[in-house]
């Protein structure tokens, strides 16, 4: 066998090799005995601990982003308000049958009073209507002549009586309505009070918390019963203003003795210039059951709240935030453990408009000095008008008004009663929060002359030098149609014509047009974008009528239909069902009125096709297309995107001199003393900045027993700062001395001229004013 020679360790490796296996153990001991400690000993405590402990997810609403002025100045922002609420499943079901059941007899009883009652007007107006066609033509000549001998403080007077009167008219049909239901029903449900309605779990409830917050129990019961209606499984706002940091730090303390309340944190919107064009933002509301099943509202969950008209519905995409949350710890009786993950909501981004914050000011202010919270002779409501301001270059919108306007942040106010609300913006009160400029449809009286010019220099039967017989009136058959009280502005070329606004020489137009193959009226009204809806970046938008041949066919034919779906003679949607579009129509048709409708946002667009900048002539029309989104930022306020103006659309002209003799004539108006608008912008700076104006005047109302809807419609070709500004008064009467002050002050403040040298006014009148 071979031999192996064994060798010694050193004493040195021994002793490591000891040391290494003594603190080897004793790190596996101290685990072991940390293992059975943990296991043994604390074990039932943690799995008690961990069963028993939970998260709650408490959302918190992300603030939408803001709306702001083409400076980057507020018009819509957030306020951050504490609010404390009652949780829904703290509403006995017995208070909530009865809250509900009063919720729908309420709701019977107001449509079916505000049914008897619009039957009640209705059978008023007829009675006046018959009244009116019952008069001999001499009594109509007597009524003629004495309103023609009035000053205008006697037609102001005259007016205001009736408008008076018709007030008298609807607060006695609500009266006689209110009556009716007394006796046939449905009864008005008397108002639910906490003595006498509550039940005696909810009534100990609001007292026990009328004390920390401060409000009596008698007021959170009214709370309660308003939100309930509106929506019943939703928390209860009992307080969301004046919450200091006292009162929030003391019910927070004190969750556990107020288990029932949801306090927490809301975003709500601010409108820091209150009224200032409240018409194109539009509300904000929870998301409905067949909104979250479309695609454009993916990931949204019930509860949550966007943009439901105007501008929130519009760009709701961008100005919807994304909600925060936070993950509360809480035990078995779920008190909060004290551990919070929070989650926090990111804002959404911000619009940015073209509006002009100055001018859209000078707008609202020129209009209500103007109008003065007068009732209008025709409905007995709020008078109204509405103006438009617009870039003719690309488009943009730099001020869109309404009258009546509103504080936003009044009816905003989630204690707001229903009654309280509809009395703000219900029809007394003008409809406050209807865009007039986009949706409104009138007849635009004279403003239309433009279309008329170029469809009758089109066809041949005028040219610019050549002129009309004159009169004060053209008649055609049986009928006549007269110039504004018939006056006689002798004989008249295109560019007089427009300057004086000669009726009859426009009838006449409409009167040989309507001979002529392919409507050639109508044709041109759409070039210049009647008819149509702009392309406006709001909802709701309406795209006016333009009435020919079809367009009564169809009527017609919607009539018959009606009739035969209901079972009824006549559905009175027209006056005769065998009608046709007749010469006559062709002739109300040339001075913008009879059945024809447009916005003032369609005019002002129509105004601006006739732009061209000083020095750059051009013989066509340009239409822009109007929009109010310039850009999106990111709420730090860097730019996230820009919009891009779309192109102007060109509207061949087929002779290069009809255009100018046009522009000749609009600016004869208001810088000649002939002109219909001479005396409203004497001392205007004609130089430096010409104005192309044209007034307007649309009948109402039959035999002239109210006053006409005022226009004026104005371009100035300023290379830098060009606009287009068109207004309108609905009860105004004359063009040049209601809708035209308004359009001439808001150029005052856009070219930034001295009220001493141009006065914008034009009281004293003239016979050619009447345009």
């Amino acid at each position: 066998m071979g031999y192996q020679e064994r060798t010694t360790p050193a004493p040195q490796l021994a002793i490591r090799i000891a040391a290494f296996g003594i603190i080897a153990f004793g790190v596996f001991a101290v685990l072991f005995l940390r293992l059975w400690f943990l296991q043994v000993l604390q074990g039932d405590q943690y799995v008690r601990e961990a069963t028993s402990n939970g998260a709650r997810i408490v959302r918190t609403a992300a603030p939408r982003g803001m709306i702001l002025d083409r400076d980057g100045n507020a018009l819509v922002s957030n306020r951050v308000e504490v609010v404390v609420a009652l949780r829904p499943e703290s509403v006995p079901e017995e208070d909530r049958t009865k809250i509900a059941d009063w919720g729908q007899k309420q709701g019977t009883y107001d449509v079916a009073r505000a049914k008897l009652a619009d039957g009640f007007v209705a059978r008023s107006r007829a009675r006046e209507a018959a009244r009116i066609a019952d008069r001999t033509p001499a009594q109509r000549r007597r009524i003629e002549q004495r309103q023609a001998l009035e000053t205008p403080a006697q037609a102001k007077a005259r007016a205001t009586a009736e408008a008076a009167r018709r007030e008298r008219v609807l607060s006695s049909a609500d009266r006689r309505a209110g009556r009716q239901l007394r006796r046939t029903g449905p009864r008005d449900p008397r108002t639910l009070t906490l003595r006498r309605d509550a039940s005696p779990e909810l009534t100990a409830l609001l007292r026990r918390f009328s004390t920390p917050l401060q409000v009596s129990a008698a007021r959170l019961y009214r709370r309660v019963v308003l939100n309930v209606v509106k929506l019943p499984y939703a928390n209860v706002p009992l307080k969301s203003s004046d919450i200091g940091a006292g009162q929030r730090n003391y019910l927070l303390e004190r969750q556990s003795s107020f288990p029932e309340l949801a306090i927490g944190r809301e975003y709500r919107r601010f409108y820091p210039g209150g009224g200032i064009a409240s018409q194109l933002y539009g509300n904000i509301g929870e998301i409905g059951k067949s909104q979250l099943r479309e695609a454009k509202y993916a990931g949204l969950r019930a509860g949550q709240r966007i943009g439901q008209d105007g501008l929130e519905f519009e760009y709701n995409a961008f100005l919807q935030g994304k909600d925060g949350y936070d993950e509360v710890e809480v035990d078995a009786q779920g008190r909060p453990t004290g551990r919070n993950t929070p989650h926090r909501p990111v804002q959404g981004r911000s619009v940015k408009l073209s509006i002009d914050s100055r001018l859209q000011r000078a707008g609202e202010r020129a209009i209500a000095d103007v109008i003065k919270g007068g009732l209008d002779s025709k409905t007995g409501y709020r008078a109204a008008g509405s103006f438009v301001a617009i870039d003719p270059r690309n488009g943009e919108l730099l001020a869109d008004g309404s009258y009546p306007e509103v504080d936003l942040n009044k009816i905003n106010d989630p204690n707001l009663d229903r009654r309280t609300y509809g009395r703000l913006v219900g029809r007394k009160a003008g409809v406050p929060l209807y865009d007039r400029a986009s949706r409104g449809q009138y007849a635009i009286g004279s403003t239309f002359k433009i279309v008329t010019a170029l469809a009758g220099l089109s066809t041949g039967l005028v040219t610019p030098q050549s002129r009309d017989e004159g009169g004060r009136c053209l008649k055609v058959g049986a009928r006549e149609f007269c110039n504004a009280e018939k006056a006689d502005l002798g004989t008249s070329n295109l560019r007089r014509a427009l300057q004086v606004s000669s009726d009859v020489y426009f009838y006449a137009i409409g009167r040989d047009i309507y001979k002529k193959p392919k409507q050639p009226l109508q044709s041109w009204a759409r070039n210049f974008g009647y008819g149509r809806k702009t392309g406006v970046d709001l909802p709701g938008e309406l795209p006016g009528v333009i009435p020919d041949r079809a367009w009564r066919e169809k009527r017609n034919a919607e009539e018959l239909a009606c009739r035969k779906k209901k079972k009824v003679a006549d559905c009175r949607t027209v006056a005769d069902v065998n009608g046709q579009f007749l010469t006559g129509d062709s002739i109300n048709l040339s001075i913008g009125q009879g059945d024809f409708l447009a916005t003032p946002l369609q005019v002002a667009t129509a105004y601006s096709g006739l732009y061209d900048a000083r020095g750059s002539y051009t013989p066509d029309l340009h239409i822009p297309t109007p929009h109010l989104g310039m850009e999106i930022q990111l709420p730090d306020g860097r730019l996230d995107k820009r919009f891009n103006a779309p192109a102007r659309r060109r509207v061949p002209i087929p002779d290069a001199s009809w255009k100018r003799d046009i522009l000749n004539g609009l600016h004869d108006v208001t810088s000649t003393p002939a002109g219909t608008g001479g005396k409203l912008f004497s001392g205007w700076d004609q130089g430096a900045f010409p104005v192309y104006g044209k007034t307007g005047t649309a009948q109402r109302c039959a035999d002239s027993v109210c006053p006409d809807q005022a226009w004026f419609a104005a371009m100035v070709p300023d290379p830098e700062r060009p606009i287009v500004v068109v207004a309108t008064v609905e009860n105004g009467d004359y063009g040049a001395t209601t809708a035209g002050p308004i359009v001439c002050r808001m150029l005052r403040d856009w070219y930034r001229q001295s009220p001493k040298t141009a006065a914008c006014d034009a009281k004293q009148g003239s016979v050619n004013s009447a345009e």
